[in-house]
């Protein structure tokens, strides 16, 4: 098991692929300590929010902002045992991966 599974105060947020992940990564580690795994065909993102670090509505207005800003328009990400779809913005479909023809 991963340590940062084992800690209840972890936002798990799902993203479609590691270069995203990255991204994501870069923009919140400079205010949280961040940890990026890839689980089966998830990529994801877990963020630690913990006494240092205690803002959790900062927290998801960023990644909502960032959301919008990479063009996704939705996420998925786990909170306190439960999961929920983050939405913003619109898609951007041409940054979408094209099947393979």
């Amino acid at each position: 098991m991963d340590f940062w599974e084992t800690l209840d105060e972890v936002i798990h947020f799902e993203l479609p692929e590691l270069a995203s992940a990255a991204r994501l990564a870069t923009l919140l580690r400079p205010a949280w300590p961040v940890s990026v795994s890839e689980r089966n065909d998830d990529v994801i993102v877990a963020v630690l929010v913990d006494e240092a670090t205690p803002d959790i509505g900062a927290l998801l207005r960023s990644v909502e902002d960032w959301v919008a800003l990479e063009g996704l328009c939705a996420i998925r990400y786990d909170l306190d045992g439960r999961s929920y779809v983050m939405e913003a913005g619109e898609a951007d479909w041409e940054l979408a991966p094209r099947a393979a023809a």
